[in-house]
């Protein structure tokens, strides 16, 4: 099923497709799942040499904000996971900024350094792709939404045997303005041992599988997931999620995966997000799914509640 509407507003023309895709509970699975990969972070480690630089890097970076009259109780940073040079980010690039982050709260006078695992818990929370998290806009929202007053955030690549390391401080200038980013903060640092935490992932963990009994599934269920004799859901009543203003103003496009029962009587329920978006659409998009309305699964002639995953698209044109 595929629904399209036209978006009111004079200013810019926005249309956006919600595309609503059946399929069984164990793939819905496997899509959570695929973030899952990750690297045992505890297994990295800075030589004293490395230390030594990191904390040079974290004195620099101070002293950027000091230029930008950012200092005492009021200064708020927050210090995000490093990218590779593809956008994604990976367990060398979160352990970097975990180090960077302790070196800067450990500096005399500060700056105050919001915590890493508050960070972490707001990532697991949105679900953002770190392609997109990376891209100033979704770095100045979630600088505001963590209450913020700078950001630190960069790109790590190798050159040989060593890392180079790229940080740049930003600033959420307001409603409608671009953020401001500062020149770039660098340093050289020995490869070492963090050569072992290059493979990409996400920022955000994989999330549980949801259990047949969760939404009462009908039993038995085949090796791929399917049911004998169910005839899945149609939806027919699709109200298409607005865009937010700030993600209209930051032309932001990208695709939001979710799961949600569809109950006996068409309702969708307990909707989840697997991969989000930034800016609000997140919180859009659940308030919109709960309102569609659809057919039911039916067995054997009669009503049956099904898990099913949605799919929701933003684009401006």
């Amino acid at each position: 099923m595929i629904y399209k509407q036209a978006n009111d507003h004079h200013i810019l023309r926005v249309c956006r497709f919600v595309q609503c895709f059946v399929l069984s509970l164990f793939l819905i699975s496997g899509i959570s799942g695929r973030s899952s990969a990750q690297e045992p972070q505890n297994a990295l480690s800075l030589t004293p040499e490395q230390q030594s630089i990191i904390s040079s890097l974290a004195q620099n970076v101070r002293e950027e904000i000091r230029k930008e009259d950012c200092a005492g109780t009021g200064c708020e940073i927050l210090v995000v996971d490093f990218a590779l040079l593809s956008g994604e980010t990976c367990s060398t690039c979160a352990f970097l900024a975990d180090s960077l982050a302790k070196a800067l709260s450990e500096l005399p006078g500060g700056p105050h350094v919001i915590s890493r695992t508050s960070l972490s818990s707001f990532l697991n929370e949105e679900r953002i792709p770190s392609k997109i998290l990376n891209q100033p806009e979704a770095l100045a929202w979630v600088a505001y939404q963590m209450h913020a007053s700078r950001l630190v955030f960069g790109t790590i690549r190798t050159e040989k045997e060593l890392l180079l390391v790229r940080a740049h401080l930003l600033k959420d200038e307001g409603p409608g303005k671009k953020p401001h980013v500062s020149k770039e903060i660098s340093v050289k640092i020995p490869l070492g041992n963090l050569a072992d935490g290059f493979a990409a992932r996400e920022s955000y963990q994989s999330l549980p599988k949801r259990e047949p009994s969760e939404a009462q599934l009908p039993n038995p269920f085949t090796a791929q997931g399917k049911v004998p004799g169910v005839a899945l859901p149609t939806c027919f009543y699709m109200p298409n999620p607005p865009y937010t203003d700030s993600a209209r103003a930051a032309k932001l496009s990208g695709t939001i995966l979710l799961d949600a029962i569809i109950t006996t009587e068409g309702r969708v329920i307990s909707p989840r997000i697997i991969k989000g978006l930034p800016m609000g659409l997140n919180e859009i998009c659940l308030k919109s799914l709960q309102t569609w309305r659809c057919k039911p699964a039916m067995q054997n002639g009669a009503p049956v509640p099904v898990l099913i995953p949605f799919e929701v698209t933003f684009r401006l044109y």
